[in-house]
């Protein structure tokens, strides 16, 4: 029986280029697939630039809260009153 041809072709790297290629999926949060892809048209390193996901900080619950205290005025309708009546 032949064995059947398979869509991946697997490519041999060095140690450093593989934990390279590894941490740049972590931050891109793409395929390790993916990144070679495109690396191999603009190098990992703009990829990384390029696609890094950049986290905002996390507020605390208290900030959030103020916020969101900050949304509804007191005093005032939630619903503008209809002019037809």
């Amino acid at each position: 029986m032949k064995k059947p041809i398979s869509p991946v072709l697997p490519v041999p790297v060095d140690g450093e280029l593989k934990s390279l290629i590894e941490a740049a999926a972590g931050k891109t949060r793409l395929c390790q697939a993916d990144v070679m892809r495109s690396a191999l048209r603009v190098g990992v390193p703009e990829v990384v630039r390029r696609l890094e996901v950049r986290r905002a900080p996390r507020r605390s619950l208290v900030e959030y809260l103020d916020a969101f205290a900050g949304l509804v005025k007191p005093g005032r309708e939630l619903v503008p009153t209809s002019r037809f009546k």
